[in-house]
């Protein structure tokens, strides 16, 4: 025999034709790669058409004074009208919130919407320095308007109310300016009722919808905010975190205290001068809907998994001389390709940690019939499908530990590659055929 067709039925040649068997099946890997993120974007696209047709994610800024300003000056003789919008804060605001949340579907995907009960409270301070100027130099016009930022309007209720100073005011859509918030509402008052050294008590009730996020503004220069919720999971986010919090399987309970020393921006200004919607904190009410991030995960692995199966296929091929033809490590590797796509598809239905279960032991069923009946060998089968049982476990094992995944898959790996040293070092190369 040649000493061509010799290197052909050699396990060097075997093994090169192993290893690049492994990078093909990269190509419909990194093709589920692409299903994941997919599917992902639409469980996004189905919550945000949820969102749509109830409430959009609210944010609540203020309340808060516009003072419409105009000074008349001489210049070149004509006189020259300047006006400007004095933006004031309350001096103390207190919100309190109790949220109602509600899981809307959308086919296999859902959203979290809500109804909020918010009762805001505090008073203005009207000894401001730049305050007393203005009016001292008779420039404030005849109204002034308390305005209160609201993401979305379509979520403000019927049982909402303003009442300043014990009096209820009828609010009206829409702000004086956009210069604080982009929507909300408003309420025209007298500015010849609003006097230096006074203080201007407010008792606001709001029943709003929302969906996924309830935000608020630190207006006040105390801001003390309050939300309790039947929502088991939460996730606070935003410029400041909760400074006391409780969180159980009925729901959750959370305050944040914010002084105006915090955020940057002072009690009053004009104009555009200052910008809030940075400093807006509240709570994402979150579905964990980690699969599909689990699953994109599980995926990167796809290549170690399908090396090391065929090396320890290719092993057992060796010490046990039972002959697997190169179709045969194909159909083994579509199997292990399938199981993503198993994973993917189930877990949307019954979680990660089922799916997961599920896959493998169907997978590892599939494989190990597939080798004990085309090896005639049933101890080929039975390594077959503890091999794969035993990186399934592996792999799973280092999915839940999030932080701690990349020490667990480097010692995994450096045992796995140890073990196969250890039972290969007696092989001579050399002589197999």
């Amino acid at each position: 025999m040649s000493n061509a067709a010799n290197f052909f039925r050699s396990p060097s040649f075997k093994f090169i034709v192993i290893g690049i068997l492994s990078l093909i099946l990269l190509i419909p890997a990194g093709m589920i790669r692409g299903l994941i993120n997919e599917r992902e974007m639409r469980n996004r696209e189905a919550a945000n058409e949820i969102s749509e047709s109830w409430s959009l994610a609210q944010t609540i800024t203020g309340p808060y004074f516009d003072i419409p300003t105009e000074e008349r000056k001489m210049e070149d003789r004509k006189e020259i009208v300047i006006r400007n919008t004095y933006h004031l804060l309350p001096e103390v605001l207190d919100i309190k919130s109790e949220v109602t949340p509600l899981e809307k579907k959308r086919g296999i995907f859902s959203a979290v919407v809500y109804n909020a009960g918010v009762r805001i409270t505090g008073h203005f301070n009207l000894d401001d320095e730049e305050l007393q100027t203005i009016s001292s130099n008779g420039i404030i016009k005849e109204k002034v308007y308390l305005n209160i930022g609201i993401n979305d309007l379509r979520g403000v209720g019927n049982n909402s109310s303003i009442s300043i100073d014990g009096t209820t005011y009828e609010m009206k859509p829409g702000l004086y300016n956009r210069h604080l918030a982009e929507h909300g509402i408003h309420v025209p008052l007298d500015a010849r009722k609003l006097e230096p050294g006074q203080q201007i008590a407010f008792d606001i009730t709001l029943d709003l919808k929302g969906s996924t996020d309830l935000y608020f503004t630190p207006a006040g220069k105390t801001t003390s905010v309050e939300v309790n919720s039947s929502w088991p999971d939460p996730s606070f986010t935003g410029n400041f975190l909760p400074a006391d919090k409780k969180i159980t399987e009925e729901g959750f309970d959370a305050s944040w205290e914010v002084n105006y020393l915090n955020r940057n921006y002072p009690q009053g200004w004009y104009n555009t001068q200052y910008k809030t919607e940075g400093s807006s904190f509240g709570v994402y009410f979150m579905i964990p809907v980690d699969h599909y991030q689990k699953s994109e995960r599980s995926v990167k692995y796809a290549f170690m998994f399908i090396a090391l199966s065929f090396l320890v296929f290719f092993l057992t091929e060796i010490i046990l001389k039972s002959r697997i033809h190169p179709i045969q490590y194909l159909l083994v590797g579509f199997a292990l390709i399938v199981f993503y796509t198993l994973l993917v598809s189930l877990s949307e239905h019954l979680g990660f940690n089922i799916a997961y279960l599920v896959s493998t032991f169907a997978v590892t069923i599939l494989v190990g019939s597939y080798m004990r009946s085309s090896t005639s060998s049933g101890k080929v089968g039975f390594i077959s499908g503890l091999l794969l049982l035993g990186l399934y476990g592996f792999l799973f094992t280092t999915l839940q530990l999030q932080e701690l995944s990349l020490l667990m898959g480097s010692i995994g790996l450096f045992i796995i590659l140890a073990i196969v040293m250890v039972v290969s070092r007696k092989i001579n190369w050399y002589r197999e055929s």
